[in-house]
């Protein structure tokens, strides 16, 4: 047996917990002591797009999403960036001869990393092989999306 095969034997695998999407876009693991995982808006942004595609998306389509992705950058009600600056990220993000979501993808793992052990975030972070679907692995059901307030009527 290899070194790895025997310390999978005795590894205690660690069940996955619930991840919570604020009403304000935090990311939330409720089962791990509430913590959150910290990332930039836009790296929020593209996690949120890859948890609404758990079929996964190839790099080389993301022109295909880019109206989704500022659609999601955009409820984040990031009125402190301008306008053009945030439809310049959501161009320059979603065009697949640039390495933009590449970095992205980087710092959410990190960010995963950061937050939980390395095998745990696994389950958390955009995967995939090149030229392949970059997916979440996270079962769905384990995701929970605070509800908005309804606007007093």
């Amino acid at each position: 047996m290899s070194e790895n095969e025997i310390r999978e034997l005795f590894e205690v695998k660690r069940p996955l917990s619930r991840l919570l999407v604020t009403k304000d876009y935090r990311l939330i693991l409720l089962d791990y002591g509430n913590i959150e995982v910290k990332m930039e808006p836009i790296h929020k942004a593209v996690y949120l797009l890859f948890l609404n595609h758990p079929e996964g998306i190839r790099f080389k389509e993301l022109p295909d999403y880019r109206e989704e992705l500022a659609g999601i950058y955009r409820a984040m009600k990031l009125s402190t960036q301008a306008k053009k600056k945030v439809e310049r990220s959501i161009i320059d993000v979603t065009d697949p001869l640039k390495p933009s979501m590449s970095e992205k993808c980087v710092r959410i793992r990190y960010a995963f990393q950061k937050a939980v052990d390395a095998e745990t975030a696994k389950n958390y972070y955009i995967n995939g092989g090149r030229g392949e679907y970059k997916r979440i692995e996270l079962n769905r059901e384990l995701v929970i999306y605070e509800q908005k307030e309804s606007p007093p009527e």
